[in-house]
């Protein structure tokens, strides 16, 4: 839901973030904060309007081949590490994620009422096809990592103390280990981080999760700032269980696993926002759907859009 917390200071977060602690990456982004930041101003501080469907006949084409392009966004040269590549949509998954439940829940001062808002999806994930990608990858690191820690997570102790809650669990959790179980292998975390300069960069990818935290402390919305560290937390535990222990580790007594309780909660409370993420884009591609539909009967006759 948006809370209001926008502008410079919000803008700030983020781009600290992508600058600092994704290994050089963000140098090569084409496009920079104008659709991640603020939806009322962005980072040279002027009036950044969401970007609105064209009501004009000549102009739905152009924009519907812009956001059909595939190649709008970031462009890496072929040198960055994989492993480099990976946390950086790691990075921009979580940003689109959030960015997606704020649209989703978006409050509109007109009808007074909290409802989706299309113009804010497109201008900050719609227009990006990058972006877009970058949730569903996360969404599946995520699956995979439940996947690998299923023995564990099935055995694993929830008690809370509330009854209610602990019912809850015990009937929510074997649902959520049979759909990820029968989701197949989706996500081959064999073939990264191999041999010594592996090592380094697994702490690397630690110490700069520590430091997207950190970061995120400054945040000066309270509910955005839980939010953006439980889900940090949520990815960085996914991470822990692909790249620091073998599948092995996950079988038997698990004396040599070291997961604490916050990090099974942000893990499962990650991977159901998400989920949320998803169903929300699937609603906002119906939405658009039923735009385009009313543009071709306002404007009297077919248009044909782009293959995507």
């Amino acid at each position: 839901r948006f809370t209001g917390y926008a502008g410079a200071g919000a803008n700030a977060i983020w781009m600290s973030i992508y600058q600092h602690n994704c290994f050089g990456v963000p140098p090569y982004l084409q496009d920079t904060a104008g659709g991640w930041g603020s939806q009322l101003v962005n980072v040279d501080g002027k009036s950044m309007p969401f970007v609105q469907p064209p009501r004009k006949r000549r102009e739905l084409a152009p924009f519907l081949q812009n956001l059909a392009e595939e190649e709008r966004g970031v462009t890496l040269p072929a040198d960055v590490p994989h492993e480099y590549r990976i946390f950086y949509r790691t990075v921009s998954g979580l940003h689109a994620s959030i960015s997606a439940h704020i649209c989703a829940d978006y409050f509109n001062a007109t009808s007074n009422r909290w409802e989706p808002n299309l113009s804010c999806f497109i201008s900050r994930i719609g227009a990006f096809p990058d972006r877009l990608q970058n949730i569903y990858f996360n969404f599946v690191l995520l699956t995979r990592a439940i996947q690998k820690m299923q023995p564990f997570l099935e055995a694993y102790d929830y008690s809370t103390g509330s009854k209610k809650d602990d019912l809850a669990v015990k009937r929510l959790m074997p649902k959520i280990l049979g759909s990820v179980k029968n989701a197949g292998l989706l996500f081959d975390d064999s073939e990264l981080f191999i041999g010594p300069a592996g090592q380094e960069l697994k702490a690397e990818f630690k110490q700069n999760f520590r430091n997207i935290s950190r970061i995120m402390d400054c945040t000066g919305c309270e509910k955005c700032r839980l939010w953006g560290k439980t889900q940090t937390l949520g990815i960085g535990t996914a991470m822990k269980a692909l790249f620091s222990y073998p599948d092995r580790a996950f079988r038997g007594s698990f004396t040599t696993l070291d997961f604490k309780r916050n990090e099974i909660v942000a893990l499962i409370t990650t991977y159901f926002q998400f989920s949320c993420s998803i169903e929300g884009i699937e609603l906002f591609r119906s939405m658009y759907q039923e735009f385009v539909t009313d543009w071709k009967a306002t404007n009297g006759g077919s248009q044909q859009l782009p293959a995507k």
